[in-house]
């Protein structure tokens, strides 16, 4: 997936992880863009995955899907390593991060 300000996002369905490797914390966020987002740590890797349980109609085809931090943890795609390319760094900001849940449930 790709957004306007943030590197590439590769969105992984569920069952194609190794879902023992990915333990689920209570922190969640909101995207106006795309709903509600629950986060995964990844053995010492702090917030390493996440996924958009019920996304928005507009970007369903991500509904249950996982992506993950590329600049956190390795990640793998039928055996190639997924990698950012030149110019294609990671923003922490942008209209969609760290909001609160609270914010969800204001959205009209």
């Amino acid at each position: 997936m790709y957004e306007s300000g943030f590197a590439p996002r590769w969105y992984v369905p569920l069952g194609d992880i190794d879902e023992s490797a990915l333990t689920r914390v209570e922190h969640q966020t909101f995207c106006p863009y795309k709903g509600l987002c629950s986060y995964y740590d990844i053995a010492s890797a702090h917030l390493a995955a996440w996924s958009y349980r019920e996304a928005y109609s507009e970007v369903s085809r991500i509904s249950g899907l996982v992506s993950f931090e590329p600049d956190v943890v390795l990640v793998r795609l039928d055996g190639a390593q997924l990698r950012l390319e030149p110019g294609q760094t990671v923003v922490p900001h942008g209209p969609d991060r760290e909001l609160t849940v609270a914010e969800s449930r204001s959205r009209g």
